[in-house]
């Protein structure tokens, strides 16, 4: 198997955005010729920049090369029109009704669906993939600035949380690698929220948050009633395409209630999430639930129990998710037990 990875990419710190764009709309139309991204050989037909975008290792097979090109164009078709995004999944082969073997007999297809000549559909493709590769090479192209926004150019390869029910207070712990997606990555983000306690308000020192390794908390935000971002500084820039692990801590003050729900809302893209979660023995809840890719609007207030889970021999549940869409919720939902007053003061728990 092979990646291109040394053509096309220009290598000066003033990168020529417009030169990226012209190779990402070549790389793109040698990608959706013969069967797309069904081809059994990605692996010579994905360009140096379109790896790069995607961040294909080296030594990735078929699959997993498939697996991040449908990733990667989902992500640069957030906030476009339903019309391109139909054009950009038939031309490709990507929607299921347009798996054809070439691709003139799938842009037969597209000019069906959008009732158009063929002619018409060629340049429907020919605008949606221009759009698709200014995304791209607006990403890929420009030059990293050590003051840009702390939430861009990075995306998160694993996350793994630890939420503890079982001690005197709620206590979340976050271990993430993060891939940089430019040379000289020096700052990230991590986000929190916690929901208000009746007429009481959270303030920033009440939530206690401590990095353990990979990073240091520079700037704490408070940017709602509930809603918490810390910048965090790495201990060195980072290259493009680069590893980087990390874990934070969060710990809810001592009493603060815990609604019964630990979700997981992605803004960068994230590649898979593992969570654990250790009830309080004395009091396990009532049943619990998985929640997998929920609006997040629809956490609030939420009584409809989703895919039901069970707790091991030491009131543990375990659960994995893989590939994640940004914007939507993913972990776990319980609900309380009723428990005895003796029990609650023994273990001096919030978690319900």
């Amino acid at each position: 198997m092979r990646i291109g990875r040394s053509a096309g990419m220009p290598q000066n710190a003033e990168r020529n955005v417009k030169e990226v764009e012209r190779l990402l709309i070549a790389e793109f139309t040698d990608l959706r010729r013969g069967w797309g991204v069904s081809s059994n050989a990605l692996g010579e037909r994905v360009g140096a920049n379109l790896a790069r975008l995607a961040g294909i290792p080296s030594d990735a097979g078929n699959q997993e090369i498939r697996r991040r090109i449908l990733a990667l164009v989902d992500r640069l078709l957030r906030g476009s029109s339903e019309e391109d995004r139909l054009v950009v999944r038939v031309a490709l082969g990507i929607d299921p009704e347009a798996r054809l073997s070439q691709l003139t007999a799938r842009t037969q297809e597209l000019a069906r669906r959008l009732h158009c000549s063929d002619r018409g559909a060629r340049r429907k493709i020919a605008r949606a993939f221009t759009l698709l590769a200014q995304v791209g090479a607006a990403e890929l192209g420009a030059p990293y600035d050590p003051e840009a926004d702390p939430d861009v150019g990075w995306y998160v390869r694993r996350f793994e949380a630890i939420l503890r029910l079982d001690l005197d207070r709620p206590e979340v712990t976050e271990q993430r690698t993060i891939v940089a997606r430019w040379d000289g990555l020096r700052r990230i983000s991590a986000r929190f929220s916690v929901p208000k306690n009746g007429d009481k308000r959270l303030g920033l020192s009440g939530l206690e948050v401590e990095t353990h390794f990979g990073a240091r908390v520079k700037n704490r935000e408070q940017q709602s009633e509930s809603h918490f971002r810390y910048v965090l500084d790495l201990p060195g820039p980072l290259q493009r395409d680069q590893e980087h692990e990390y874990e934070i801590v969060f710990r809810l003050p001592e009493g603060w209630p815990m609604i019964p729900h630990y979700a997981f809302v992605p803004l960068v893209t994230c590649e898979s999430f593992r969570l654990r979660v250790r009830f309080d023995p004395a009091c396990p809840p009532a049943a619990l639930w998985r929640l997998d890719g929920l609006a997040q609007r629809a956490l609030d207030g939420r009584l409809t129990p989703g895919e039901p889970l069970h707790l091991d021999a030491h009131g543990e549940a375990t659960l994995r998710f893989d590939r994640l869409e940004q914007g939507f919720a993913y972990g776990i939902e319980w609900l309380p037990a009723p428990c005895s007053d003796a029990a609650d003061n023994e273990n001096n728990s919030s978690a319900a």
